[in-house]
């Protein structure tokens, strides 16, 4: 039987116990009705997993003893990245989310020609963020991993192209004629590092399509239909992990 997953930051972490923080602490004892002497486990955000007792149950909220630690609990070999045009509504909190049960390890919003929303000012940029880490959050607990995803302020499609990583697999996802089918490529499982690159509902302008081509982004094709963008994000990661081995 699997053991009851909770979150709790660095700082609330010991060499020898855990504080959860109060909304984590409600849910244990308030929803799941755990109590002292219950086996949980407890994750940090940034990679780290503790199996442990929950020791005291109190008005200052649940603690846990760290009985082990496993590092990188739940988490790919390789780190990917999923930079996606920006669209209207809440598509993408829904590419945070579900890329988050895949294993995403970076989520950059880009604004695009084509995208439906524009560039925000910093209070509501650091806003909308706050709120797609809250989503990353729950996902990351659900799915059992213990690395909650980064997830970068909006930036201008140009931008994003200036962090190019040269040592990475770098794919831009494309209908064009040009485009290699997502089949036909051979990845090592070796690779530390993968970039994937995915449009607004509109998908990319040509002008973009060609910068991206010439900073070193390979196309790829998924076929002759037209995800929609809250279905793209997601089935381009779910692909490239099982090329990967990481949905055995």
């Amino acid at each position: 039987m699997e053991l009851p997953i909770f979150y709790a930051p660095p700082n609330n972490i010991t060499d020898l116990e855990i504080i959860l923080p109060a909304e984590e602490s409600r849910h244990a004892t308030g929803v799941l009705r755990l109590k002292k002497g219950a086996m949980v486990l407890v994750v940090n955000g940034l990679g780290e997993g503790y199996r442990g007792e929950i020791r005291t149950v109190g008005t200052a909220g649940v603690k846990v003893r760290i009985h082990s630690r496993i590092r990188n609990f739940g988490e790919p070999a390789v780190r990917l990245t999923l930079a996606a045009g920006m669209s209207a509504g809440s598509k993408f909190d829904t590419m945070v989310e579900k890329g988050t049960e895949l294993g995403v390890k970076r989520f950059v919003p880009v604004i695009t020609e084509k995208s439906k929303v524009k560039m925000e000012d910093a209070r509501r940029a650091g806003s909308r963020v706050a709120r797609l880490e809250r989503v990353a959050l729950a996902a990351l607990k659900q799915c059992r991993r213990s690395y909650r995803p980064d997830i970068a302020l909006p930036l201008s499609f140009m931008d994003y192209l200036k962090e190019y990583d040269s040592e990475a697999l770098n794919l831009i996802f494309t209908p064009g004629r040009n485009a290699r089918p997502l089949e036909e490529l051979k990845l090592d499982k070796t690779l530390k590092r993968i970039n994937l690159l995915v449009g607004p509902e509109a998908g990319f302008s040509p002008e973009e399509l060609e910068v991206a081509l010439k900073t070193g982004y390979q196309p790829v094709s998924l076929g002759e239909r037209i995800l929609r963008a809250e279905t793209a994000g997601p089935v381009v990661c779910a692909l490239i992990m099982f090329l990967m081995g990481e949905l055995r």
